[in-house]
């Protein structure tokens, strides 16, 4: 296939934030392009870039954007239609707004149609009519004209004459829609195309973008989209562009694959780590004096530990690049900060709550999860910054400090409270029996003094009596302390159907993970926002963990210098064949280090873009060949270090 366009050296920033850095990309002829990223990332200025909206930065090299001349055809479909500055046209004439010499001669044939009401006859307006008229169809315009109505009909949009300043969201999509399916230009950008759609029409959608002979780009959190109508996935994470060939769901296989081998390194870097930090703690005598070269490697490892947590937070950040949600926002916080007395808690907060999300806090007992709470559900002002809540908000909290239910009640009088029925939340009604039947209660235990209850059965009914409650946030803190496995099943199930926004406090990872969209890390006075459930944030806590290890360890420097040791008790001497294999192991480790590193690096780079068998099996041999070294070189420290302990 011809290449449409060739992108490189691509450098963009604004103020502190770089959104691109030394990004390239090319765009061939039948690409079906899914652009995904995180939000604020750079998909949205990517096509202003392409449309020529905005400018790359300045570069050495220079910023290079070559265009096929006769390809180089471009249509961008905007989220948002610009209505304000078209309000004269209606639904049948709005395909005009994206093509400003059609427009100027429709604003002509306008004022010339309402001429000739006047005078018909007139031979100067009639002549000018015709030449309106064929300069009209000389650029396509009855051609597009003709397409973008005939779309309208299919996506069900009727009385095209009505004016558009009154259209819904979902109506003004469709015209969106349209526009963009209706155009002669071969590379068409679209941007969130099916959001306020119903399902329906994105399937009609999805079935002409099939079947269309175009290539396009596409921003979209619709993964069902992304994966039936894409042929190549393109990710802007961290300033680049990486481009990967296949379907969104292949892509989603090569990711797990990615985190695997993250996890493997991580594995690997935490064994060495656990292996030098007991050599280092042995103290400059058992260490001796060529080891300079391996105390270096040591504090190497606090760098390493730094790039696999930017990249672990990488693969975390992206799963959670793609949810969809399109909901209201109950909440937010800016560069908010609070201090008790002169203690900081939290320098940076910026947060942001919306209808539906499910998130898990967590972080270290006296983070700050508590106080963060407080200030969500406005007990605590923050000292600085701003807080933006919708008025009214009403939140409960589910914590360990349950009431104590009178046990001389049943459980139909303590839920039911004089009533048949319980008024839930979302404004519907259940009948108490049905309701508590739903918390594993039998009909038998409904009508049961709740003394009868054992402990688990009264933390399920206290569960039941406050999720019968109305709020717009729920607050879970702990909720699965002293709950059986059964409630904690259940408990996930209804809130995973709930529409009120949920935050969860615990350490029930599995509960988290079955639960949460969105997790909140309080780390370092401020909040880490992941998208995904525990087992998401896992490799960079673990990465956290092997940070703070090296940073409380403070290992004695190693001078150039020969040190000698006054001691009590004399080495042992090295035998001939052990001075003999002295003068030589440290060399052999060097070799080995180097051949390790190599190999390592070679896993990380390796490209999983196309897998094929014969991909797959050079990376089981190169993985093989790698753990081989490695324990070769392993077993080469054990012996240094047992070498070390004699006298030369």
């Amino acid at each position: 296939m011809s290449i449409i366009c060739n992108l490189q050296n691509l450098n963009l920033s604004f103020g502190q934030k770089h959104i691109f850095k030394d990004a390239k990309i090319t765009i061939s002829e039948g690409d079906r392009i899914g652009l995904i990223g995180l939000n604020g990332h750079g998909k949205s200025t990517f096509f202003k870039i392409l449309t020529g909206e905005v400018k790359a930065d300045i570069s050495t090299p220079p910023f290079l954007f070559d265009k096929n001349k006769t390809l180089f055809n471009l249509f961008y479909v905007p989220q948002e239609l610009n209505i304000l500055d078209f309000k004269d046209l209606n639904i049948g004439q709005y395909f005009l707004a994206f093509y400003p010499e059609l427009y100027k001669i429709h604003q002509e044939l306008s004022s010339v149609q309402e001429q000739l009401i006047e005078d018909y006859s007139n031979e100067k307006l009639l002549n000018r009519q015709q030449n309106l008229m064929e300069k009209f169809e000389h650029l396509g315009g009855w051609d597009i004209e003709n397409s973008y109505k005939n779309y309208l009909k299919n996506f069900e949009l009727e009385n095209i004459d009505r004016t558009i300043t009154n259209l819904s969201g979902g109506e003004q999509r469709k015209m969106a829609l349209a526009i963009g399916l209706s155009t002669k230009a071969n590379l068409i950008l679209w941007d969130e195309p099916t959001n306020h759609l119903d399902v329906e029409t994105i399937q009609k959608f999805e079935d002409e973008l099939q079947n269309t002979d175009k290539t396009y780009l596409i921003i979209s959190h619709d993964r069902y989209l992304l994966n039936h109508v894409t042929n190549r996935i393109v990710h802007i994470e961290r300033g680049k562009i990486n481009s990967y060939e296949g379907t969104y769901l292949n892509y989603l296989e090569y990711l797990e694959e990615r985190e695997k081998e993250l996890a493997k390194n991580l594995d690997k870097l935490q064994n060495k780590h656990r292996r030098e930090l007991a050599w280092m703690r042995q103290g400059i005598k058992a260490r001796g004096t060529r080891s300079k070269k391996r105390v270096e490697g040591y504090h190497n490892i606090k760098s390493n530990i730094q790039d696999l947590k930017a990249r672990s937070k990488k693969v975390v950040d992206l799963s959670l690049i793609h949810s969809g949600r399109k909901s209201k926002q109950l909440i937010e916080i800016i560069e908010g900060q609070f201090s008790y007395a002169d203690k900081e808690i939290f320098k940076e907060l910026n947060l942001i709550l919306s209808q539906n999300d499910k998130v898990a806090l967590i972080g270290p007992n006296g983070a700050g999860k508590t106080t963060l709470l407080n200030i969500i559900t406005e007990k605590l002002k923050l000292s600085s910054g701003k807080f933006k809540a919708l008025d009214g908000i009403k939140s409960i909290t589910f914590d360990q400090k349950r009431e104590s239910l009178d046990e001389a009640k049943t459980p139909f009088q303590i839920i039911g409270d004089g009533q048949d029925f319980v008024h839930l939340g979302d404004g519907t009604q259940r009948h108490v029996i049905t309701y508590l039947e739903n918390f594993l209660f039998s009909r038998d235990q409904v009508n049961q003094p709740i003394s009868t209850l054992s402990g688990g059965e009264k933390n399920r009914l206290q569960l039941a009596l406050f999720m019968k409650q109305s709020a717009d946030l729920w607050i879970f803190d702990e909720p699965t302390n002293d709950l059986d496995i059964e409630t904690i099943e259940l408990l996930e199930q209804e809130l995973k159907s709930y529409k009120a926004p949920v935050i969860i406090v615990g350490h029930d990872r599995a509960f988290l993970d079955n639960v949460c969209d969105t997790t909140w890390l309080v780390n370092d006075k401020s909040i880490e926002v992941f998208e995904g459930g525990y087992s998401q944030v896992q490799p960079y806590l673990e990465a956290l963990e092997l940070e703070k290890s090296l940073q409380e360890q403070k290992p004695e420097p190693v001078k150039e210098e020969k040190i000698i040791e006054k001691n009590d008790s004399k080495k042992v001497s090295m035998t001939y064949k052990e001075k003999k294999r002295w003068d030589v192991i440290e060399k052999e480790i060097e070799d080995k280090e180097i051949e390790v590193s190599e190999l390592q690096e070679e896993l990380a780079s390796f490209d999983f873009s196309n897998p094929t068998p014969e991909l797959n099996k050079k990376y089981e041999d190169l993985n093989s060949t790698f753990n081989t070294a490695q324990e070769v070189l392993e077993n080469l420290m054990l012996e240094w270090e047992e070498l070390s302990e004699k006298e030369y």
